[in-house]
Parts: structure tokens; C-alpha cells; sequence
């Protein structure tokens, strides 16, 4: 084996030093074929993303539109004319409908001022709901006021620990206590739908996926190095998927790993991979029928297609299909899928019940229009009295 240098070689550098260790021991131990000059370079682009400490939202919102020019991340975006008309004209009604919980795909963040802001409030408007968009803050007991991290955890906090955080937020909302709608962006569908199978209290009612990477994807969504602001991101996420996605630290590190279903690999996926293989109950003695009964108890699922999906590898995920066992290039649809006739998790019940509607928008990745999103809004969240032609 390789011997890799101390802590003290480190001198005073200004490092956490507990945490660095921590870090360092276990990237040697994982890691034991990689350089320990790759494992240092691993070891602190992890640390300095995770101990940003300015959050402001100026930083996250030039990286996020940046992303967003780059043509990758997944970025809900208003323009900036329809932005300001959607907060300077809120409703001030007394919001009387089921309230609603919003949450974000990966490097978008809540607080979003050129997005998921304003697109919160014109949903609040159209819906005559209170809305609440997530954050998913490093700390467990930071709720909210954490825009970078909100930002980067969306590469690099696993899907488990994503949605304890999500499960934390809207239990510690009491307008959320007697349920709540959804309306997730991409990678923030995942969440919701991880939420609905371990927690689910308070209950999901109508749920509505946009793009949402519903059964997996067969390859890592791009990341984009030459963005400016998102390098020591990007070379986090290379780093890791380069390790290969299976192995325990890179499951341990990289959201996107957490829902990467090989299909020429199922047996490692399902033996080595977390949160997607688990919530789809298709772990041989680890299914779990609370996960089913859960997702049986939603009212509605809506689930959004993107008709020329360059993000998520097959797109159809987005209606729950995939590709067919061991094969990289023939699909299976929905309904013929096994997860669908043997009703995993719930899917066939909810679907025979006429509980799922499958829409698909034409373009790429999240590039669904405002009118679009508002005829969700109020196909599904709106009273039918509350709405105005």
C-alpha cells in the first residue's frame, strides 16, 4: 500500500483540521488505488465546498445563471421583466388553498431571485396557496438562509441525507401540518418522491414532477468546468464519477451517484448503489411496504416529460420508463415495465386507480414555459372556484 502523508505535513494551514482528517483517513481507506496527490485534490475541493461561509445569494444566483448560459444544471429560469411583474403583483388574498412546497433541481437554489422566487410567487398567486420553496442547508438545524450551500448540495450531499433535510423543513412548518401539495424541478422530484416513501408526515397530497428523474438515469448529468464560479464543483463531481460510481465513497459524496441505475449492471447497483434501489424496493429482502403504502396515498402524481431531454439519460424516466434490463439503447415503457406489473412500490396501484397523468413539453431540459407550468398550477392546485379566466 501506499504511505500517504500525516496531518502535521499539513503545517498551519488553514484547515479544519478534525474534519480534514476525517475526510483524509477515509478517502485513503476507500480509495487505496488513487495517488495521494488525487486523494488530497478530492479531499479539498470536498471540504471547500462544504465550508463555504459567505451564503450569499449574489454568489449562488451568478452561478446558477451562469449554469443556466452554460446549458447545464438544472435551472428554472423567469425573465427578468416577467420576474419583476410576478413579485411586484402578488395576490394578497388570504392564501385559502391546499399549501404548496416547492423544491429545486441540482444547482438551482431556493432563494433563486431570477427564478424559483418569483415562480413560487406567481404560483402562490395562481393557486391561492402559501408556498413554501425548500432549502437544503449543510447543518441539520439550519432550515433556511443558505443559498451556496442550498447550491452545492444539490451535487454533493447524498439523496439520504437530502431528503432527511427536506423531511426536517416542512416539519418544522406549521402551516404544513395538515399536508401539503408539490411541485418538484428535475433532480428536486427525487427528493419529493424519497420524502413520500420514508416520511410522508405531513402527507404529500398532489404531486406534480417536472422533468423529474423519477426512475433513475443511465449516465451523470453534465458538468460544465468552464463555467465560471462552479470549477471546484465540476472537479469534485469528475473526480468522483471517474472513481466509479458504485464504489462507497463515491456513493457517500455525489448526489447524482445515489440514483444512477446501470442497466448493465443492476446486480452492483442494487448490492452496492443507495437511496434509488432501496426506495424502489427492488433490494431482495429490504423491500419495505410503508414505501408502497406512502406513494399509494398520494391523490395525484403528474409526471412532465421533456420531448428533447439532453439532462436526463433516457428522459423517459420522467414518465417512470427506463431502458430495459441490459441494455443501453431499448426502452421500456411505463406500464410494461417490471417495477409497474409487479407494483414495486406502489406504481400500478396508483396508475389503476387514475391517480397519473403524463404531459410532455416539447425542448430541452426544464425549458417549460410559464404558461405551461401555470396550467398545472391550476389543473391541479387550484380551487376550481379560485380561478380566473
Amino acid at each position: 500500500g501506499q504511505s500517504c502523508p500525516s496531518r502535521s505535513h499539513f503545517g498551519s494551514r488553514n484547515l479544519h483540521i478534525p474534519r480534514f482528517q476525517q475526510v483524509w483517513v477515509a478517502a485513503q481507506f476507500s480509495l487505496p488505488e488513487m495517488s495521494c496527490s488525487h486523494i488530497l485534490v478530492l479531499v479539498l475541493v470536498l471540504l471547500s465546498v462544504g465550508v463555504q461561509a459567505d451564503d450569499t445569494i449574489g454568489e449562488a444566483t451568478d452561478l446558477a445563471l451562469r449554469l443556466a448560459d452554460a446549458g447545464a444544471g438544472q435551472i428554472v429560469q423567469m425573465e427578468q421583466q416577467e420576474a419583476s411583474t410576478a413579485l411586484e403583483h402578488m395576490s394578497l388574498a388570504a392564501a385559502e388553498g391546499v399549501p404548496i412546497v416547492m423544491m429545486h433541481g441540482m444547482g438551482d437554489f431556493a432563494t433563486n431571485p431570477m427564478g424559483m422566487v418569483p415562480i413560487g410567487k406567481m404560483i402562490a398567486s395562481n393557486a391561492n396557496a402559501y408556498v413554501h420553496s425548500v432549502e437544503i442547508c449543510s447543518k441539520a438545524s439550519d432550515l433556511s438562509g443558505c443559498a451556496t450551500q442550498d447550491q452545492s448540495n444539490g451535487f454533493l450531499m447524498t439523496m439520504d441525507d437530502q431528503v432527511d433535510q427536506f423531511a426536517r423543513v416542512v416539519k418544522a412548518d406549521p402551516k404544513l401540518a395538515q399536508g401539503f401539495n408539490a411541485v418538484g424541478f428535475s433532480q428536486g422530484n427525487t427528493v419529493i418522491r424519497g420524502y413520500i416513501h420514508r416520511y410522508n408526515s405531513p402527507p404529500v397530497k398532489r404531486f406534480v414532477s417536472m422533468h423529474g428523474v423519477m426512475m433513475g438515469v443511465a449516465a451523470i448529468p453534465k458538468c460544465p468546468l468552464n463555467v465560471t464560479g462552479l470549477g471546484v464543483i465540476c472537479k469534485s463531481v469528475d473526480a468522483l464519477a471517474a472513481l466509479g460510481v458504485y464504489t462507497r465513497y463515491v456513493q457517500d459524496h455525489l448526489a447524482q451517484a445515489n440514483y444512477y441505475r446501470d442497466p448493465k449492471k443492476l446486480e452492483t447497483y442494487r448490492k452496492d448503489g443507495h437511496f434509488l434501489p432501496y426506495i424502489n424496493n427492488e433490494v431482495k429482502g429490504k423491500e419495505n411496504a410503508t414505501y408502497s403504502e406512502n406513494f399509494k396515498s398520494l391523490e395525484k402524481l403528474v409526471l412532465v416529460m421533456a420531448a428533447s431531454d439532453t439532462m436526463v439519460k433516457p428522459k423517459e424516466s420522467e414518465h417512470f420508463g427506463f431502458f430495459k434490463d441490459g441494455s443501453m439503447s431499448e426502452l421500456v415503457d411505463m406500464r410494461d415495465a417490471p417495477w409497474y406489473t409487479e407494483d414495486w412500490f406502489g406504481l400500478r396501484t396508483l396508475d389503476q386507480a387514475k391517480k397519473i397523468d403524463q404531459f410532455t413539453t416539447p425542448g430541452d431540459h426544464l425549458r417549460f414555459t410559464k404558461d405551461f407550468l401555470l396550467s398545472m398550477v391550476k389543473k391541479y392546485f387550484a380551487k376550481s372556484e379560485l380561478i380566473q379566466i
